[in-house]
């Protein structure tokens, strides 16, 4: 009955929500080395934090169409890629196709690791802007828990959730102190968005964002049995065009992190 009103008053039904429609897209966007953020910020700094040894055994959990997988194969690490959609492992294995790179790409959720990946089966785990839309967090964790070898790391990438809330952050101009300013309107409480996933293409498209506080991450963190032996804030690397407020805009950027970077082991 109900989708006969919206049929008969001329409503569109929301889109399945999710990454698998729009892989194509995604894969041209992210294309080889990534997008801009990717290759000058998200991806170097990860492979620098990460520390991948040759050889080492490197789970990357919601890994898309493997751009991650291909710069950690390259520093010789022995990869596998998980990721939910189907069509996005099949971007990641035409990619490694011409990269001729030793990449295991698998099909799987990034909650129920234990249905993929051997216990204990490898050395290091990375999750990159992936976390904040996959919840909840404990079976994560979890899984990462069980596949990793003791001692194990694992590395956490996401926007940051102190300055980046979805629907509740954005960027405020103080015109008597000529200053740029982040304004948050919410942060304790844990929320979910629904995002445009393809911007400028069809709105009723999208795919969650949940947004916790710092609490959150460490707290299940630590229940799942993993330490924080790292924590580093990434800035944008952009700079404004030369203007009145270029200067007060580049300060803002340098002061106010973009990204948040967590490198945990697994001590239990």
């Amino acid at each position: 009955m109900n989708l006969s009103r919206n049929r008969q008053r001329g409503r569109r039904l929301p889109r399945k929500r999710g990454w698998q429609d729009i892989a194509g897209w995604y894969d041209e966007l992210v294309g080889e080395h990534g997008s801009e953020y990717h290759r000058e910020v998200v991806i170097p700094r990860t492979v620098k934090l990460f520390d991948a040894k040759r050889g080492e055994r490197v789970l990357d959990v919601a890994c898309g169409q493997g751009v991650l997988c291909r710069a950690l194969a390259e520093a010789g690490a022995h990869v596998t890629g998980i990721d939910i959609a189907p069509a996005l492992i099949e971007a990641a294995k035409r990619r490694n196709q011409s990269d001729r790179l030793a990449i295991d790409y698998r099909v799987g959720d990034a909650r129920r690791l234990a249905d993929i990946c051997n216990a204990g089966g490898f050395d290091a785990a990375v999750i990159v802007l992936a976390i904040q839309n996959i919840a909840p967090l404990s079976p994560v964790w979890e899984g990462c828990h069980r596949v990793l070898a003791r001692g194990g790391r694992l590395v956490v990438v996401m926007m940051h959730p102190c300055f980046r809330v979805p629907r509740a952050s954005h960027w405020g101009w103080d015109e008597q102190r000529r200053v740029q300013y982040r304004a948050i309107e919410q942060y304790l409480s844990s929320s979910r968005a629904e995002i445009q996933i393809h911007p400028g293409s069809d709105p009723s498209q999208t795919t969650p964002s949940f947004h916790r506080p710092l609490q959150a991450y460490v707290n299940t963190l630590g229940s799942a049995g993993f330490a924080i032996d790292r924590v580093e804030e990434w800035t944008s690397h952009k700079t404004s065009p030369a203007g009145p407020r270029k200067a007060a805009l580049d300060k803002s950027r340098e002061e106010i992190p973009m990204f948040l970077a967590l490198r945990t082991r697994r001590v239990t």
